[in-house]
């Protein structure tokens, strides 16, 4: 057998350490709640086998001598010898810290340079017994299996399996190997030793295996592998005990796969995004196509290579449909892959500040683009370190107020039509309105006058304003200039939105929309001057038509009484330069579309409203520059390129405007 290039596998080894190590976070954090969860208990100790195992196999000795001592004190938890409590938990949260860092290191080719001895002789000295635990399972025991015919003297036929799940079948198998190095020679194997290259997860291994030592040696070195299952072990004149419940493969030995089908296939992130664009291309020829047909249906009705094309142009429109949905779901990821790396994040929060916390999670099933799923976890995080250092009151604080002494802080998602919300809120003290006019008026901000005329709710919508904050002081966990206005910047860049509502003495509620993908997205097309501009519906609160008797002017700045606030208009011409005027309208009517720009509402004037339409966002490139107010361009179903608005930028390109920079190419972010 050769030797294999173990660095092919780095990407997918950090992969699946990443994977293991919130696993292991979320599992101590389980048994730090219910120490007696023999389910949870037997989860992190799989989880350190096989980040054990795959360490090693990969040469990375300081990670896997680290993981082994946690699986020394894991094995005393699982036996009963090592209690469950605080000290034993942090510990082992502080050897998962260690390693991430280590892993990390691995991940930038830095070499290994965190010391972990001494931690690794506390988790020894916490083990509760000299020496490592084995961490194997016992050999297969149970039914027996009938001398095989074909197995020749003097050897074994041993059939192993990869597990379903695994990440790096070629490792495990390679791994097989490698555990019957010493103990005699492999004689034959289906696949070959040279093809582990193209083993893949939930895949049988046969080999024929010449012993040196007894038997029980050869099935102990398996059974000591993660993530593989030996199926059977066959000696030519006795039978050897195999898994119970487990029945002896059928078929012959080559190469065909027994048992399991494959149901899973891993395919890289590149293709799903070649793949989203090639359909965001038939989006938009479907779209084409479809004006196409209609518009010779009107010329030529009767015609039977017309009907043809209409019918062809449906069955086609249904498939482009259907082939966007399938590739879409299969760019969805649950957001319990975000949402599992926060509660061992607010736990130690918590300890720091010395407050007690519930965290709830709810919805992690729920399922978000992976385009999107990353970015979200910065806002997340800064709203939980809001929540925790200033939101939340000490205990004795929470007694005297009648609450009681163990905050509840909770981070939920769930889908609403085509929109994912995710929710952070908690029990704590609320937000004090009348501090934050006060806070922002103090930082110019807004002005008194402006306030004045803004409604509560608007009015709490400051706390998303560059340099406005309730807090007392900044602090080392919620503070060092990370503010609500970088979150609510964040959130906006992913075309999404950001809500705050709260009571005073009560709690606090962040709600964050975002779009299920950021690639094809559902908009209103509207028409100024000739010109198409597209603005996503997620920053669209309403449309509506207004006489221009009700419309004001205030410091020559129209606006409109609207639902008991007054709203600023902006004519979309002018706001990008090819009107200068400012007059909202020159007839007797205008039309106005409300949109949130985050801060506050304004009312956009268009000329007309062409309708709703599926859209392709498609980026203008470096060669543009970085134009303010602008999200990208699309292709409309006439071949005519509309402007898409970014909504978010809105807000600053008006305040350039303040400023006497007209040109949007000098509209810096």
């Amino acid at each position: 057998m050769g030797t294999m290039d173990m660095s092919e596998f780095l990407g997918v080894f950090l992969e699946e350490a990443d994977e293991l190590l919130l696993k292991l976070d979320d599992g101590f954090l389980q048994l730090e709640k219910d120490p007696s969860n023999i389910e949870t208990i037997k989860e992190v100790f799989r989880a350190a086998h096989t980040l054990k195992g795959s360490s090693a196999t990969m040469g990375f000795t300081e990670i896997a001598e680290l993981t082994h001592a946690m699986e020394n004190t894991l094995e005393g938890v699982r036996n009963e010898v090592v209690a469950v409590n605080s000290d034993i938990i942090d510990l082992l949260l502080a050897a998962s810290g260690t390693l991430r860092t280590l892993i990390d290191q691995v991940r930038a080719g830095e070499p290994l340079s965190v010391e972990a001895d001494d931690l690794a002789e506390r988790l020894k000295a916490a083990s509760g017994a000299d020496g490592a635990a084995s961490g194997q399972p016992a050999p297969p025991a149970g039914s027996q299996e009938a001398p095989g015919e074909d197995v020749e003297p003097g050897t074994i036929k041993l059939i192993v399996e990869i597990s379903l799940d695994c990440l790096m079948p070629s490792v495990r198998a390679f791994m097989v190997y490698n555990a019957l190095t010493g103990l005699g020679e492999v004689v034959s194997a289906v696949p070959p030793s040279d093809d582990l290259d193209s083993i893949v997860a939930g895949q049988r291994i046969v080999i024929t295996f010449k012993p040196t030592s007894d038997a029980k040696s050869v099935i102990d070195a398996i059974n000591g592998l993660a993530e593989v299952e030996l199926m059977d072990a066959i000696l030519p004149s006795e039978p050897i005990a195999k898994p119970a419940g487990e029945s002896r493969p059928s078929g012959s030995e080559g190469g065909e796969q027994t048992g399991k089908a494959i149901q899973t296939v891993r395919v890289g992130v590149e293709r799903l995004d070649t793949l989203m664009n090639l359909v965001a291309e038939l989006v938009i020829d479907r779209t084409r196509i479809a004006q196409i047909e209609s518009s010779m249906a009107l010329e030529f009705e009767n015609e039977e290579l017309v009907q043809n094309l209409g019918e062809t142009a449906a069955h086609l429109g249904r498939i482009v449909t259907e082939l966007q949905e399938h590739i879409m779901k299969a760019r969805l990821l649950p957001v319990e892959q975000v949402f599992n790396r926060f509660p061992r994040m607010v736990r130690d929060l918590a300890h720091r500040v010395g407050k007690e916390i519930e965290f709830v999670m709810e919805g992690q099933e729920t399922e978000l683009d992976r385009s999107v799923l990353e970015p979200i976890v910065d806002p997340i995080t800064q709203l939980l370190r809001n929540a925790i250092d200033h939101g939340i009151e000490k205990p004795e604080d929470r007694k005297a107020a009648g609450k009681p002494a163990k905050a509840r802080v909770v981070l939920a998602a769930k889908q609403e039509e085509n929109r994912i919300i995710i929710i952070v809120e908690d029990d704590g003290n609320g937000i004090d309105v009348e501090k934050v006019k006060r806070t922002a008026v103090k930082n110019g901000a807004v002005t008194q006058e402006k306030l004045s005329r803004m409604s509560e709710s608007d009015c709490l919508q400051l706390i998303f304003a560059s340099g406005v904050s309730t807090a007392e002081k900044v602090t080392d966990i919620s503070g060092r200039g990370v503010g609500m206005d970088v979150v609510r910047n964040n959130i906006q860049g992913l075309s999404g939105s950001v809500e705050v509502f709260t009571e005073l003495g009560k709690g606090t509620q962040f709600k964050v929309s975002l779009p299920l993908t950021l690639a094809i997205i559902r908009a209103l097309v509207t028409s100024v001057d000739d010109r198409v501009y597209v603005i996503p519906l997620s920053a669209v609160n309403e449309t509506f038509r207004c006489d221009e008797a009700d419309i004001h002017y205030l410091d020559g700045k129209p606006a409109i009484n609207f639902r008991g606030s007054v709203l600023p208009l902006i004519k979309m011409s002018s706001l990008f330069e090819h009107d200068s005027a400012t007059d909202v309208s020159t007839r007797d009517s205008a039309t106005f579309v409300v949109v949130n720009t985050g801060a506050l509402k304004i009312g956009l004037v268009v000329d007309r409203l062409i309708g709703e339409q599926e859209v392709v966002i498609k980026p203008l490139g470096s060669f543009f520059g970085n134009l303010r107010g602008i999200a990208g361009a699309t292709i409309l179903a006439d071949g005519r390129v509309a402007v898409i608005v970014d909504v978010a930028g809105i807000g600053g390109l008006i305040n350039a405007r303040k400023q006497g920079r007209s040109s949007l190419r000098a509209l810096e972010v």
